[in-house]
């Protein structure tokens, strides 16, 4: 997982600055007293882009994009604590410990009704929850319902009520036999018009729920020259040294790869240290080890101080 700084970082092409304020969901966090963190928007941008999904995404977009991301996780665990009602005298407080995205594998439910005739679900998430020491896993489909309304306006964070046009099917894997009588008994009680009760302070978590609505905070309208300067050279970088970079990650055995990061390094350091680079060629020319790796060391801390005061502009 890269550093939280680099995922704020824009990406290369990037048409405008987008916000690096992130707010607190109401989803308690597995091994911890604190909840969950939603990306920014710039952070929701860069996993679109790593993704191959950037392209056609338009940087006013990202905003509502990311409140509707919010919005359905917030219904996602609302949802899937009505299963936990169900246990709720053997633990008061369920917590999210991980979770998986499973877009290209569709659940068995999903399998049955796509051979029916019905529209497969656009994403699938696998859940693990922390059933007070236990893991449960959980399976949702998320399904785009045209026929549903759809509100004129951004849905908040914790507006249950919100329509978006996304449709929730949230229960538990059929990984154990608890989970079959879960689903048995919640069937049930549907049937009859009903669902799990739960007592009046559960979960305890949901007491104390670090959820805010805070929204954006300062959106920069446009990156200052300092700014400009530093994703230009990130940009050429990407461009001039993108072979490179390739090479290196793709190395063999110790002796290549020191090649290719020494390769790459230069081709960094052209771009963002260019005295630095050109006193380490010259080292290089003239064979003095000593020199060679003295002028090494040098240009290396200066790409390194180039990136962490880059880094510093977008905080």
């Amino acid at each position: 997982m890269m550093p939280a700084k680099a995922q704020q970082l824009p990406s290369p092409g990037q048409a405008a600055p987008l916000s690096q304020h992130r707010v607190q969901s109401g989803i308690a966090k597995g091994g911890t007293d604190s909840t969950w963190v939603y990306p920014s928007e710039q952070m929701f941008y860069n996993a679109l882009v790593r993704k191959g999904k950037g392209e056609d995404v338009g940087m006013d977009d990202v905003e509502m994009m990311v409140a509707i991301h919010n919005n359905m996780n917030e219904k996602t665990w609302r949802q899937l604590l009505v299963w936990e009602r169900m246990h709720c005298k053997q633990c008061d407080d369920p917590r999210l410990l991980r979770f998986t995205g499973r877009p290209d594998e569709l659940s068995l439910r999903a399998r049955v009704w796509k051979m029916m005739g019905f529209a497969p679900p656009f994403d699938r998430h696998d859940w693990v929850v922390d059933r007070c020491g236990r893991e449960v896993r959980y399976i949702i489909d998320y399904y785009h319902n045209e026929k549903l309304p759809v509100d004129s306006k951004m849905p908040q964070q914790f507006n249950f009520n919100s329509q978006t046009q996304i449709e929730l099917d949230v229960r538990p894997a059929l990984d154990s036999f608890t989970a079959f009588g879960d689903r048995l008994r919640f069937g049930l009680m549907k049937m009859l018009g009903g669902e799990p009760r739960q007592p009046q302070d559960w979960p305890r978590a949901e007491q104390t729920r670090g959820g805010n609505e805070d929204g954006i905070k300062g959106k920069q309208k446009e990156w200052n020259k300092e700014q400009k300067q530093f994703i230009e050279k990130m940009e050429e970088i990407s461009k001039s040294c993108a072979s490179r970079i390739q090479d290196y990650n793709t190395c063999s055995d110790e002796q290549d790869c020191s090649k290719k990061l020494l390769a790459k390094d230069v081709c960094v350091a052209e771009i963002t240290c260019a005295k630095q680079a050109k006193n380490f060629l010259k080292a290089l020319e003239k064979g003095d080890e000593n020199d060679i790796g003295k002028k090494y060391e040098e240009m290396v801390k200066c790409t390194m101080e180039f990136k962490e005061k880059g880094e510093k502009l977008f905080v």
